[in-house]
Parts: structure tokens; C-alpha cells; sequence
């Protein structure tokens, strides 16, 4: 968390900060890029994605949803895929379920069988 405080996501170094947040497992600092880029689509298109892998894509698309629809009620059907790391781990706290773990991870721990 003190990384994430201390490290500036601007358009130079959002693509380095993701790749690294990426190889260090570090999912706040990951979400924060992910949710700058959302934030900043405009700019973000002009960025290079070739190195980034397909998995992180997947991240990235998830939080321009997630931008285009934050205007949409979030209710118990609210679709988990969607969901910031951070709602997924308020999600599992309130449930007393482990809050570490991958996106994946997490999403799995709140999927009724």
C-alpha cells in the first residue's frame, strides 16, 4: 500500500507500472493503473499495448466497463467480474472470508456453488 501512495500513474509510465505490478503481484497498485487508464481513455489510446499480456487486457477492459457503467445500480446481483479488487475484498471481509489472493481467486471465495 505505501508503494502504491508513493508511485505516480501518469501516461509515460502507465504501461511500465502495470507490467511491473503485474510481475511483483502487487494487485493494488495494478487496479490503480487499470482504473488511470480507465479514467484517462482518450490518452490511453495512444499508449502501446504489444507487451502487455493478454490476461492484463482483460483487466483493462474489465475497468473501462466498469467506468461506462459505474452509473448502474449496484445491487446483490451486481456482476463480481466487474468489481474493483478492492469491492472484492470489502465483499469477502464482510462475509469473515481471507481477503489475500487474485482477482480470481477472490471471485471464486464469493461464487456460491
Amino acid at each position: 500500500a505505501a508503494y502504491v501512495k508513493s508511485t505516480i500513474v501518469t501516461m509515460d509510465n502507465a504501461i511500465d507500472n502495470l507490467l511491473y505490478a503485474d510481475s511483483m503481484n502487487l494487485a493494488l497498485l495494478k487496479e490503480v493503473v487499470v482504473d488511470f487508464l480507465a479514467e484517462n481513455s482518450i490518452a490511453s489510446q495512444n499508449l502501446d499495448f504489444t507487451n502487455v499480456p493478454s490476461y492484463l487486457m482483460k483487466d483493462v477492459f474489465v475497468a473501462f466497463g466498469r467506468k461506462a457503467n459505474r452509473s448502474a445500480k449496484r445491487g446483490k446481483d451486481y456482476d463480481l467480474s466487474v468489481m474493483s479488487v478492492s469491492e472484492l475484498r470489502r465483499k469477502l471481509d464482510e462475509k469473515g472470508l481471507n481477503v489475500d489472493g487474485s482477482r480470481e481467486a477472490m471471485i471464486e471465495a464469493l461464487t456460491p456453488d
